[in-house]
């Protein structure tokens, strides 16, 4: 633990210019942030853009030759998205809600095109995994305050999506990136001289963990619970650690047959889902949603309504199906693949799964566990909310979009090399 923290001013700043040192105080500022007030993360970003603009200058040079072929394309796909949905405006005829949301998504352009233009060489595996502990131990500080609050308030244990004011669909994708980053640390620090550096971990993991479980996500636990049975497997044909893997599992399962039954209410709002999914149940309110945009979209193929029309054309169907109470919450299709598609037709839905697929491979090739827990992340939590029509979703996804900017192998090797390397001998 003591080498971990040893000279932690060099291990961030050393050997970059003020330019980069601004630039990456910067990133570091917004980690910091996100998990309490997008808007915080807001006020951050135009410096972000004037220091680009500054690096750009100085350096009498646009483009950035750090970056490899898989970040290159997951940027520009950024961008890309952002400009279809500029081209979508065009058979729009709601301009006000569409001028509304382009202008929402904005951090989605801005970030990106900032990474392509400046040279971030800088941004090296050790900058990356700062950048990682300031937003995973915000989360964990934010974790803390909250619980204590709880007690305070309600002299007890509450399980609520109010324990967190940021809405538990958002919380859980947080979440859902910070566990994979603690994971990859844990691997890095397995050695037997690292056995407090590893306690520190899993009291992390633990209170991450608890964080999900109290704010009471049904997607956000089955995603954590996804991603607990990669990392099983991981252990078991990635990395050929049985004994590791046998624990993990032991831990798993104790962990898990005790908050069935701590948390009865917790459990059976788990349980009913996966029933009503089982029996075929459509009363539940995302199946009629669902339902709704599947039949709004299929009224507007192939290039969809527009960025402008999509909350109006909804609004029709839900009239016409009876689902008044839709109107008035006004309901958005709560999945970024069914809104990509509502919006802008297969190619929006081309654009969006290209940004999760073009990523994921490079995390793949190169074992990046942190960068294939963020495309993870969005693309499982994205099934059952549209992340990207609200501040918490876009402002995490342009962050962190600067994951593909290290182009080193960061992480022990993933379950694909392994397998490789089997079948070849």
């Amino acid at each position: 633990m003591k080498t971990f923290f040893v000279n932690i001013k060099e291990r961030m700043f050393g050997g970059i210019t003020v330019l980069e040192g601004v630039e990456y105080a910067l990133l570091l500022m917004m980690a910091a942030v996100l998990p309490y007030d997008w808007q915080l993360m807001m006020w951050l970003l135009p410096l972000f853009v004037v220091n680009a603009a500054v690096r750009v200058a100085v350096a009498r040079r646009v483009g950035n030759p750090s970056l490899d072929k898989g970040a290159r394309w997951t940027l520009w796909l950024l961008v890309a998205f952002y400009a279809y949905q500029l081209v979508s405006m065009l058979y729009s005829s709601n301009h006000a809600d569409g001028w509304d949301m382009i202008v929402r998504r904005l951090p989605m352009l801005i970030v990106p095109v900032c990474l392509l233009c400046v040279d971030t060489k800088y941004f090296d595996s050790e900058k990356r995994r700062a950048l990682m502990w300031v937003f995973t131990l915000s989360l964990t500080v934010k974790f803390l305050f909250c619980f204590v609050r709880m007690l305070v308030v309600h002299h007890g244990f509450v399980f609520s999506s109010t324990f967190d004011a940021v809405h538990h669909s958002y919380v859980s994708l947080y979440l859902l990136l910070a566990m994979g980053f603690v994971y990859s640390e844990w691997l890095k620090f397995s050695g037997s001289e690292h056995r407090a550096m590893r306690c520190v971990l899993y009291a992390i993991a633990i209170m991450l963990a608890a964080y999900m479980v109290i704010v009471v996500s049904r997607a956000g636990i089955a995603a954590m619970a996804v991603m607990l049975v990669a990392m099983v497997l991981h252990q078991f044909f990635g990395l050929h650690e049985t004994r590791r893997g046998m624990v993990m599992v032991a831990a798993f399962a104790i962990c898990g047959i005790s908050a069935y039954f701590l948390l009865p209410d917790n459990m059976r709002r788990l349980t009913k889902t996966f029933d009503e999914m089982t029996e075929g149940d459509t009363s539940d309110a995302r199946y009629l949603i669902f339902g709704s945009s599947l039949k709004a979209i299929g009224e507007s193929m192939p290039f969809g309504v527009g960025i402008g029309d999509k909350n109006d054309v909804l609004a029709e169907v839900y009239e016409n199906t009876g689902n008044e109470k839709f109107i008035a919450a006004q309901y958005n299709s709560h999945n970024i693949y069914l809104d990509a598609m509502l919006t802008m037709g297969i190619p929006g839905l081309v654009l969006r799964l290209s940004f999760f697929a073009v990523p994921a491979v490079a995390a793949w090739r190169r074992g990046d566990i942190v960068l294939l827990s963020y495309v993870f992340a969005v693309a499982f939590s994205g099934l059952f909310e549209a992340l990207l029509n609200r501040q918490m979703g876009i402002m995490f996804v342009a962050l962190f979009c600067c994951l593909v900017c290290t182009n080193e192998e960061v992480e022990p090797e993933l379950l694909l090399h392994k397998v490789a390397g089997l079948q070849n001998r």
